[in-house]
């Protein structure tokens, strides 16, 4: 048996374990060079490559695998899931994002607005949806989320894949590119926040631009600032934890753990055009 064929058959036997081996090849080797090179003021572009590691990683899989590469990009054509959608997501991260400053304001606090310039906006956004963060999502969403579901459920796949999303981010916040405060809400951040994504995946059949779009609002600057301390409570926990906290366990005990949607159907895995059965159904893995 030749080496590629070797790692077919080993992808064909974990898939998910074979994204994971990739994904921590991709990022240990991608971080160890740029820090090498930049030591802790890595740049923008640098951070753009290692927020590819989840999309290549997906990729290679899918190859490995011998399903179609291209059925599985084709989640990014999938954008007729209905602008409600779209607006539910922007809508629940950017409350999250300003979740303290309602509060705040609700109780009587002067509001600051913008938080940022006009240009900061459109810029994070574009740079996230299109090159960094929300590519992520090929990977996360696009692979993970349809496999590990179908054998788990929906709420724990969510919840397992926040938990690797968490994880992954750490090397490079450790050096400065991104935010990060207390590791323990951290992380409860980005599983609570996996959980909303996997529900707009799977409630969209998964139209993967929706959960991108929803990504890409959450790394915008905050809209409003209140003028004066916030509530001391959210010195326990930020207000974008609570909220998303909140609109998680809501979304669990609304759509139901095993599949997030109330009709109880879960999206195709995507390339995996030849095991397709009639109907619409996958076989399951």
């Amino acid at each position: 048996m030749s080496r590629s064929a070797a790692l077919k058959h080993r992808a064909s036997d974990s898939p998910v374990g074979t994204f994971v081996v990739v994904l921590a090849l991709y990022s240990g080797l991608g971080f160890a060079t740029l820090y090498r090179m930049f030591g802790s003021a890595i740049p923008t572009l640098g951070a753009i490559l290692y927020a590819w590691a989840p999309m290549v990683s997906a990729g290679v899989t899918v190859w490995l695998l011998d399903e179609s590469v291209r059925d599985w990009l084709g989640q990014l054509r999938n954008l007729r899931a209905g602008i409600h959608w779209y607006l539910v997501g922007i809508a629940i991260m950017m409350l999250g994002t300003e979740a303290e400053t309602i509060v705040a304001v609700l109780l009587g606090a002067d509001v600051v607005v913008p938080y940022a310039p006009v240009s900061d906006y459109v810029f994070t956004f574009g740079v996230t949806l299109f090159l960094a963060g929300a590519v992520e999502e090929l990977g996360w969403r696009g692979f993970l989320q349809p496999r590990l579901q179908r054998r788990f459920g929906a709420l724990h796949a969510s919840v397992a894949i926040g938990a690797v999303w968490g994880l992954w981010h750490v090397p490079m916040i450790l050096t400065g590119t991104g935010d990060f405060t207390v590791f323990w809400e951290y992380m409860l951040n980005a599983t609570v926040m996996s959980v909303i994504l996997g529900w707009l995946y799977n409630n969209t059949e998964g139209a993967l631009p929706v959960v991108m779009v929803a990504h890409a609002s959450h790394n915008m600057p905050r809209i409003a600032d209140a003028a004066g301390d916030v509530p001391a409570v959210f010195d326990s926990l930020s207000g974008d934890a609570v909220f998303y906290l909140l609109c998680a366990s809501v979304i669990a005990l609304y759509a139901g753990a095993q599949t997030l949607t109330r009709d109880g159907s879960l999206p195709d895995i995507p390339g995996q055009l030849d095991k397709r059965l009639p109907g619409g159904q996958t076989q399951a893995e």
